[in-house]
């Protein structure tokens, strides 16, 4: 198996158009959320990461 660490950001996005529009809806905020996932490599193991007691 391989070591990875996970990292998400959670942001909004209001993408207003240029030519107004007749639609009733006017919603253009946009809720996403980023992702990254990378492998922790050069002898990094399990217990390396086990800091929760000293924070």
């Amino acid at each position: 198996s391989i070591l990875a660490a996970y990292t998400y950001d959670n942001f909004d996005v209001n993408l207003k158009s240029q030519v107004p529009m007749e639609e009733k809806s006017n919603n253009s905020l946009k809720h996403l959320t980023s992702g990254l996932l990378f492998p922790l490599s050069h002898g990094v193991k399990v217990d390396d990461l086990k800091c929760l007691e000293d924070l």
